[in-house]
């Protein structure tokens, strides 16, 4: 058996608490708060925030309706929004994100950089800012550089009537080393083929017999998903809990199985009842799945892939089987990103720390109504941690064709920097204030944003290239508000009363 050392204390330690661009919500045990009433649908490139969490968030929308007319001269309508929890929309360093396949969105400006279209499936380099990864079903590896446009076929992998990554849940290890795609081949039989992108060669392929099926290609019958953990040292296998189960095993195969990734030896089965879920790590170091149990089904879980345990992270009615997990934070280990589907779970984003401490960072809402799978919010870590992205159609349901969905941004909402520079003072006076506020920064103000307590947007003003702005009440009612002040350097929120 083969000994997969940790990630050495120090240098774990020093990951875990890096400095990265942006600040979190206040560690504290978890809390089940309802989503609030108040907050509308935002306009694209609009923000709200919500107040309702111990910290405030601020959720600002990035996509919009898409109209198009189809190959046969037929109008569509198409709501693009990123795919899934545990694929990640950000690039390396967070300048850039991607929306599927489509487009490449400079994260500062949200205008467009690049087309996707032929892409399509596309990952990004975890080491790499400027690559992108894209495994197609004919077997092309290919390698696209975003600021060039090119796209480099490294590799052809043949023999297969179709190939994919996961399928769909599968993910390349931090160092862009190795990846483990699955194969169908025309018996049925599943390979599953260890592909090292540094050399551009399979150096293991495993063959699991009948483990496709009869299917017509999409997923196997068998097997949930295949993916190397993020260190590369394991590969793992959920399988199908509907095909393959304790009692009634496929050729021995049940729950969720750990390989290593260079031979494909079996080391353990970390449990008995795959359900969805994450690989990331421990606070402590160790590889680990996040999940919700299923079987037990208000609780999430993580069970260490070295076979050593397993640990009841949260135990609450809202961790149900009615959710998401996300450890795309990979800059942020010992973290697990949640998204809770329905509003009866509470309908809430939170961090959850993993370790036994059962502490939580609260990200907000995300307000949808999650009438169809389309409108599942599945949220997404950033590399750093500090943002999520998620789907919502912000109550607009119920159900339509095309489900109404569209992709939010949420982080922080107190003097978060967009950049890593020191924040510049801002006096914001007189506060409370009765007819008007004057802002002084020691930057250019580009523009200010005012808020209600409860999040909602009341109006934008522009900024007329000066370091001072003034705002008036007009008809404001007394109370506490918010301002967003956007600066050429930063963004933060201020807060102000009027009397």
């Amino acid at each position: 058996m083969k000994v997969v050392n940790k990630i050495p204390a120090i240098i774990f330690l020093t990951l875990l608490f890096q400095t990265v661009y942006g600040q979190f919500p206040d560690d504290i045990p978890y809390q089940s708060i309802a989503e609030p009433s108040s907050l509308g649908m935002p306009n694209k490139g609009e923000s709200v925030i919500d107040t309702s969490i111990p910290n405030p968030i601020e959720i600002t929308r990035i996509t919009e309706i898409y109209n198009y007319v189809d190959n046969s001269g037929d109008p569509q309508v198409w709501y693009p929004a990123h795919s899934y929890s545990k694929v990640q929309i950000w690039n390396a360093d967070q300048t850039l994100y991607k929306i599927r396949s489509w487009k490449v969105i400079n994260a500062t400006t949200h205008q467009e950089e690049q087309s996707l279209s032929s892409l399509y499936p596309s990952y990004w380099s975890h080491t790499d800012a400027d690559v992108i990864w894209s495994f197609r079903e004919g077997g092309d590896v290919i390698k696209y550089t975003v600021s060039t446009n090119a796209a480099q076929t490294v590799a052809n992998i043949a023999g297969y009537e179709t190939i994919k990554l996961g399928p769909g849940e599968g993910n390349i290890d931090k160092n862009d080393k190795y990846v483990a795609l699955v194969g169908k081949k025309s018996n049925g039989d599943l390979d599953v083929i260890i592909f090292n992108l540094q050399t551009s060669q399979i150096i293991h392929t495993e063959t699991f017999a009948g483990a496709w099926g009869s299917g017509a290609g999409s997923a196997p019958d068998y097997i949930d998903w295949v993916s190397v953990s993020q260190s590369g040292d394991y590969v793992v296998i959920m399988w199908n809990h509907n095909t393959s189960s304790q009692s009634n095993p496929y050729n021995g195969h049940y729950g969720v199985e750990v390989f290593n990734t260079i031979d494909m030896q079996y080391q353990n089965r970390i449990i008995h009842y795959g359900n969805h879920g994450d690989l990331g790590y421990a606070a402590d170091g160790d590889e680990v799945l996040v999940q919700f149990y299923g079987v037990q089904q208000n609780g999430l879980y993580m069970h260490k892939l070295n076979g050593t345990g397993s640990t009841t992270l949260i135990q609450n009615d809202d961790f149900g089987i009615y959710g998401h997990v996300s450890c795309r934070n990979i800059n942020r280990p010992g973290w697990a990103y949640v998204t809770h589907s329905m509003s009866a779970q509470s309908g809430q984003m939170v961090a959850v720390k993993l370790d036994n401490s059962g502490l939580v960072e609260h990200f907000g809402h995300h307000f949808s109504s999650s009438t169809s799978y389309d409108q599942a919010p599945m949220a997404v870590a950033s590399p750093n941690g500090d943002l999520i992205c998620f789907k919502s159609d912000f109550g607009t349901g119920p159900n339509t064709t095309p489900s109404v969905t569209y992709s939010f941004i949420a982080g922080l909402a107190n003097t978060t920097s967009l950049k890593e520079e020191k924040v510049s003072e801002v006096n914001i006076y007189p506060n409370p204030a009765n007819d008007f506020v004057t802002v002084e920064c020691q930057n250019i103000i580009k523009s200010a944003t005012i808020y209600s307590a409860s999040g909602q947007l009341i109006k934008g003003i522009q900024g007329s290239s000066s370091k001072q702005m003034k705002i008036e009440r007009e008809k404001l009612a007394r109370g506490l508000y918010y301002i967003k002040i956007t600066t050429e350097k930063e963004t933060l929120i201020k807060k102000v009363n009027f009397r």
